[in-house]
């Protein structure tokens, strides 16, 4: 009965951990997109540099919000899981 229990934590514990690890990683994905979407806009030749810029420049600023969001999130998840581990 007892390996059962382990068993059922353990995967808990992974599920757990693929979460906190899906967090970091879509925030970094995020981060990224907003970088190319700012480099783009930059980049743009001049005959489509002001619609580049309309459409580019706000996708970033809000690619970088998600992306924040989501690794500030996900470091703050897995920080207050090690301090459980630690301290139980």
């Amino acid at each position: 009965m007892s390996g059962r229990c382990c068993r059922r934590d353990e995967a808990a514990m992974r599920l757990r951990l693929r979460r906190e690890l899906m967090k970091l990683l879509s925030g970094t994905i995020l981060l990224l997109a907003a970088e190319q979407a700012f480099a783009h806009a930059q980049l743009a030749q001049f005959p489509n540099h002001d619609d580049a810029k309309a459409v580019l420049i706000p996708a970033s600023v809000v690619f970088l919000a998600l992306g924040s969001i989501l690794m500030i999130w996900g470091l703050l998840s897995e920080l207050r899981d090690k301090t459980k581990v630690t301290a139980g």
